[in-house]
C-alpha cells in the first residue's frame, strides 16, 4: 500500500513540475527594419525548484520560429524554447447573465401570448354581435318597440367601437414586444457566440534549482513592420546652410499595439537565423531606371540624382532628354558638373550593414492603423546654390542647391518636402544609390526670375535657293530678367540640332557666347543678371538641305 502512495505522489510532483505558467508580457523595445522588426517581450516569472514550462503568450502569429532568443536575468538554465499557435476564446458565455436574459425572454412571450388570446376573444365577441345584429334588422324580433331598436343598435355600436379600439391596442402592444424580443434574441445570440482568435506562443522550458522570481526577455523577429526614410528640406536663403530634417515613416500589422517602447530604426537588412554570414562578390552594374508613365518628356532644370514632381519628371525622361541635349557643364566653382554624358549611370546597391537611430521619447505605434511619422535626426548641410534654366523646355527658373559629399550625412532614398523661406514649394524623391559623392536637389522654381524663349522681331529673311539647296536662318532671342534686389547667375542651356545626313548642314552663325558642344548641338550659358535687370541672348544657325525634300523642323 505505501508502495502504491508513493508512485501516485511521484506522478502527481511530476505532474505539478511540468505544468504550464502562462504569463503575459510586454513589448518593451523594437527595432524596426525597413522590412521587419526585431520585437523585445519582456516579463518577470515565478519559478519553482525543479523543472518549469513557461509560456509568453498572446504574440504575433507572424514570429519568425528561428529567430527566437530567450535571455535571463539570474541563476537559471534554458532546456528548450519553441514557438507554437494557440487558438484562444475571446470571450467566455456568462452563464447568469445567459440565465436572465432566458427569463426574460419567456416573461414577454408569456405577454405576447395573453395579447394574442384577448385579440382572439375580442375577434369571436365581434362574430356574435355582427350576426345578431343581422337578426334585429330582419325583422325577427318585431316585438320589440322603436325606442328599444335604438338602444339595441347603439349599443352594438358602442361595443364593436370598444372592440376595434382595443384590437388596435393589442397591435400597438404586440408591435412594441416583438421589438423587444428581437433585441432579446440578438443579445442572447451573442452571449452564445463563442469568438476564437490564433495567437502565437513562446514555451520555454527552464530549470531552476530554488524557487525564484527572475525577469525573462524573449526577442524575436516578425515581418509585417517597416519604415521609410522621409525628409524635410528647408533652405531660408541661397546664403545659408541647408537644413534636412530626419524622418521615419513607420507602420506595423503584428495585431498588437506598441505601447511606450524604446523605438530604434534600422537600414540593415535583419539576419532571421544564427547561421555565420558569408562574404560573396559585389557585382558593379549600369542602373537602367524604369520608364514613367503619363509624364510629359520635358527636361525642365532635371539633373542627375533627383525624381522631383515640381519638375513633373522622371529619371528615365531626364536622361533622355540629357542626352538629346547632352548637358554637361564645367566643374569650376558654383557650376553643377556633369549633368549627363552617358546613356546609363554606374550605381552600388546600398550598404547591407546599415545604420541603427534610436528615437530618445519611448513611441506608441498602433497596429494596424495608419503609417505614423517619427523625426528622429537634423543635419545642417552645406550646399552650392545654382539657378538653371532650359527655356526651350520649361518657362520656369529653378533653383537648385549641390551637396558635396553627401555620404557623410547617412541619407537613405526616400521622399523629400521641400520649404524655400517657409514656403513649401514641392516634393522631390532623394536617389542615394548612385555612385556619385554629389547630391543635387531641387529647392523649386523662383518666380522672381523670368526667362522665355521667342523669335526675333527685328529679322527679316526670306529662304534662299541655292543651286539644288534650300538656305534657311533660324534664330532665337532669350529674354531673362530679374525680379530681386540682388543680382543673380544662372546657367542656361539650349540646343541647335545636329545632322544626320551629308545632305543636310547645320552652321552656327551666333551663340551670345554660349560654350559650344558641336558634337551635341549645346549651348550653355553662364549669365549674371543684375538687381532689377534683363538681358537678351540671341543664337541663330544656318539650316541648308536640298530643296526638292522637306526636313523635319525641331
Amino acid at each position: 500500500m505505501k508502495q502504491h502512495l508513493f508512485i501516485i505522489l511521484f506522478l502527481l510532483s511530476g505532474l505539478q513540475t511540468w505544468a504550464e505558467t502562462r504569463i503575459p508580457s510586454r513589448i518593451t523595445e523594437a527595432t524596426v527594419y525597413r522590412s521587419g522588426a526585431k520585437l523585445t517581450n519582456v516579463a518577470s516569472v515565478r519559478l519553482t525548484a525543479g523543472s518549469n514550462q513557461i509560456v509568453f503568450e498572446k504574440l504575433s502569429v507572424d514570429l519568425n520560429p528561428n529567430s527566437i532568443q530567450v535571455r535571463i536575468e539570474g541563476k537559471a538554465d534554458l532546456l528548450s524554447a519553441f514557438f507554437r499557435r494557440a487558438t484562444i476564446e475571446l470571450n467566455q458565455p456568462n452563464g447568469s447573465a445567459i440565465k436572465n436574459l432566458q427569463d426574460s425572454i419567456e416573461t414577454v412571450n408569456d405577454r405576447i401570448l395573453r395579447l394574442v388570446s384577448e385579440n382572439e376573444i375580442l375577434s369571436k365577441e365581434e362574430s356574435s354581435l355582427q350576426e345578431n345584429q343581422k337578426r334585429v334588422g330582419a325583422g325577427e324580433h318585431s316585438s320589440l318597440s322603436v325606442n328599444d331598436w335604438k338602444e339595441m343598435t347603439q349599443y352594438y355600436r358602442n361595443r364593436l367601437t370598444e372592440i376595434k379600439n382595443r384590437q388596435l391596442e393589442i397591435t400597438f402592444e404586440r408591435r412594441k414586444e416583438d421589438r423587444l424580443m428581437a433585441g432579446m434574441n440578438e443579445r442572447l445570440r451573442k452571449l452564445n457566440r463563442r469568438e476564437t482568435q490564433t495567437l502565437g506562443e513562446i514555451v520555454l522550458q527552464i530549470e531552476s534549482a530554488t524557487a525564484q522570481t527572475l525577469n525573462i526577455s524573449c526577442v524575436y523577429f516578425i515581418t509585417q513592420a517597416y519604415w521609410t526614410p522621409a525628409y524635410d528640406l528647408r533652405a531660408e536663403a541661397i546664403d545659408k546652410p541647408l537644413r534636412m530634417v530626419y524622418k521615419a515613416v513607420v507602420s506595423q500589422q503584428s495585431g498588437f499595439d506598441w505601447q511606450t517602447v524604446k523605438l530604434k530604426l534600422s537600414s540593415a537588412r535583419p539576419l532571421s537565423n544564427n547561421n555565420r554570414p558569408i562574404l560573396t562578390p559585389q557585382f558593379i552594374d549600369y542602373y537602367v531606371a524604369r520608364p514613367a508613365r503619363n509624364l510629359d518628356d520635358q527636361l525642365a532644370g532635371k539633373v542627375e540624382g533627383l525624381q522631383s514632381n515640381v519638375f513633373n519628371l522622371s529619371q528615365s525622361q531626364v536622361r533622355s532628354a540629357e542626352r538629346r541635349d547632352m548637358a554637361k557643364t564645367s566643374s569650376g566653382p558654383g557650376d553643377l558638373g556633369e549633368v549627363a554624358v552617358t546613356d546609363e549611370e554606374v550605381v552600388l546597391d546600398e550598404s547591407t550593414s546599415g545604420e541603427e537611430f534610436e528615437i530618445t521619447a519611448p513611441q506608441n505605434i498602433v497596429s494596424g492603423a495608419e503609417p505614423q511619422t517619427v523625426r528622429y535626426k537634423e543635419e545642417q548641410m552645406d550646399a552650392i546654390y545654382q539657378y538653371h534654366a532650359v527655356p526651350k523646355m520649361d518657362p520656369g527658373v529653378f533653383l537648385l542647391a549641390k551637396i558635396p559629399n553627401y555620404g557623410r550625412y547617412g541619407l537613405l532614398s526616400g521622399t523629400a518636402q521641400i520649404f524655400f523661406k517657409d514656403t513649401y514649394v514641392g516634393q522631390s524623391e532623394i536617389d542615394t544609390k548612385t555612385v556619385s559623392d554629389t547630391l543635387l536637389l531641387s529647392l523649386g522654381r523662383d518666380e522672381d526670375i523670368s526667362i522665355k524663349r521667342v523669335k526675333p522681331t527685328d529679322l527679316a529673311y526670306t529662304p534662299k535657293f541655292l543651286n539644288n539647296f534650300k538656305r534657311e536662318l533660324v534664330a532665337y532671342d532669350i529674354v531673362v530678367k530679374n525680379n530681386k534686389k540682388i543680382p543673380v547667375n544662372i546657367e542656361i542651356l539650349d540646343q541647335i540640332p545636329v545632322s544626320k545626313q551629308d545632305e543636310i548642314t547645320v552652321e552656327l552663325e551666333e551663340r551670345s557666347g554660349a560654350q559650344y558642344t558641336a558634337d551635341f548641338g549645346k549651348l550653355l550659358w553662364h549669365l549674371e543678371v543684375p538687381a532689377y535687370g534683363s538681358k537678351t541672348l540671341r543664337f541663330k544657325y544656318w539650316l541648308k538641305y536640298p530643296k526638292d525634300r522637306t526636313v523635319a523642323k525641331p
